[in-house]
């Protein structure tokens, strides 16, 4: 049985974008991965062209997110239905040496600092499931979210568990808000 449809969280419009309507299945079989690539990639694209942040809004069901992390762009948010409805679950089937983040953006891999940060992202209402990710070696990457250098960012209502390394890897955060946000069992 699928998940119920549930509107977005806002007026839909070209700013919310139905993570479904988008190619993301969250069947917990389909690798879901390709599809947040490219939507975020599409929509940070946007907001660098017009300057209006966009809203990704997952509907209750289960994300597999495998083998390779998503290089997260400025005004791109990711919402979900809650942590109990909307899960992402990460795994590395096909390359034990991919520490598959959900979300990074950081210093060494992206050359993320004061003058090249993410900023306007939100973060909410969803689940991180690190417990598929089996390494050789332990790898600092191996995070839930791994993000440095944000700006007015927003991370509410996350249950972030069971990541080789920090669940929760956000640095050099500034004019940010972290409310709710549970880790358990990581790094």
């Amino acid at each position: 049985m699928s998940a119920p449809h549930l509107p977005p969280l806002a007026p839909a419009g070209h700013l919310v974008h139905d993570a479904r309507g988008h190619g993301l299945v969250g069947d917990g079989v389909t690798n879901d991965q390709p599809a947040l690539a490219a939507l975020v990639d599409a929509l940070g694209a946007a907001c660098a062209d017009d300057g209006l942040p966009r809203v990704i809004y997952c509907p209750p069901g289960v994300y597999s997110i495998r083998d390779v992390g998503t290089v997260w762009r400025s005004g791109v948010s990711l919402v979900g239905a809650g942590p109990a409805a909307t899960r992402f679950v990460l795994a590395n089937p096909g390359d034990r040496s991919s520490p598959t983040p959900l979300a990074y953006f950081t210093a060494l891999q992206h050359g993320a600092g004061v003058d090249n940060h993410i900023a306007d992202c939100t973060f909410a209402g969803f689940e991180i499931d690190g417990s598929g990710v089996d390494l050789d070696e332990y790898d600092v990457l191996a995070k839930g979210l791994g993000l440095q250098y944000v700006l007015r960012g927003r991370f509410r209502d996350l249950y972030i568990h069971a990541t080789a390394a920090t669940g929760f890897g956000c640095d050099f955060l500034q004019d940010t808000v972290v409310e709710g946000v549970l880790t358990v069992g990581c790094g």
